[in-house]
């Protein structure tokens, strides 16, 4: 019998771990509490609150307010302002796809889908409403949680466009007065109806 004859014997360890050894660690992971790491949101400033978009001219055209769950935030418009030479805001979502077709602009969502990944946001879409018109979108968030970069776009990202949007304060509107989202209302989802091209 050598130095080493015992490795004859005995079967090698594999310093690879199995797929079973994999699943059993992630199965005990989420048992003992690791299940809430991968329910919280990522760390830094998110789009959950109020935001004011403002038209080419530089005037605030409305403020839109985000809520996350579970990883995926929607905005919906909650004040509005006239353009210039508007007696007032177009109310009603005359060229809106499918349910939404009529529905009340105020409370209307109209940014949908938006998964988080840190600062950015991907696989959304954006309700253009006075068209009607459903974009791809994509948003960013400033390091400072002060800007949020919404780029809509068709088919790839390159060919669409970017607009920039500042946080408003968290008390800009009182919860209580917050405008319903129509959609909730006749007891639909308020979903974007479909993916652009």
């Amino acid at each position: 019998m050598g130095l080493f004859s015992d490795f004859a014997v005995k079967p090698k360890l594999s310093r690879t771990p199995s797929i079973a050894g994999l699943l059993l660690a992630v199965l005990a992971a989420l048992a003992f509490g690791g299940g809430r790491a991968l329910a919280e949101s990522p760390p830094g400033p998110s789009a959950v609150g109020f935001w004011q978009s403002t038209s080419d001219d530089g005037n605030p055209s409305g403020w839109f307010f985000f809520t996350e769950k579970n990883g995926v935030a929607e905005g919906r418009l909650v004040k509005m302002f006239k353009k210039a030479g508007e007696a007032h805001p177009v109310d009603t979502c005359v060229n809106c796809p499918g349910a939404m077709k009529g529905a009340p602009m105020l409370g209307l969502t109209i940014v949908t889908g938006m998964k988080r990944h840190g600062l950015k946001y991907d696989e959304g879409h954006v309700l253009d409403p006075r068209d009607g018109s459903v974009y791809n979108a994509q948003m960013e968030i400033s390091p400072d949680g002060q800007k949020l970069f919404l780029h809509g776009y068709i088919g790839m990202p390159v060919l669409g466009q970017t607009k920039t949007w500042t946080r408003l304060p968290d008390d800009a509107i009182p919860a209580a007065a917050l405008p319903p989202d129509p959609m909730a209302t006749v007891g639909k989802k308020s979903a974007a109806p479909a993916k652009a091209p």
